[in-house]
């Protein structure tokens, strides 16, 4: 999956993501001249991996549903900004 960085999503949403091309879109500015800020940008990301793991799961209820994804991919984000592995020693 390519992650590209746009100055604006189609219908100036912050993300969007297109399973069938491969790519993730993160959006600079949204709504009329809002920018997104760099923590936002990354919630935007797992937000739309979120709905591009489901779409490729063909999981189309899960997907379509805006409450799971949002609380699922803020969940996600949380746990992969606090996730660290200890090494072997």
């Amino acid at each position: 999956m390519e992650v590209r960085d746009v100055e604006r999503c189609d219908g100036n949403c912050v993300g969007a993501c297109a399973v069938s091309a491969g790519f993730v879109e993160i959006a600079e500015k949204f709504s009329k001249d809002q920018v997104q800020s760099p923590t936002s940008k990354v919630n935007t990301f797992y937000h739309e991996l979120t709905h591009s793991i489901l779409g490729t799961m063909g999981e189309k209820e899960l997907d379509e549903n805006e409450k799971f994804v949002c609380c699922f991919s803020s969940l996600l984000c949380e746990a992969m900004k606090n996730a660290y592995f200890k090494e072997d020693e």
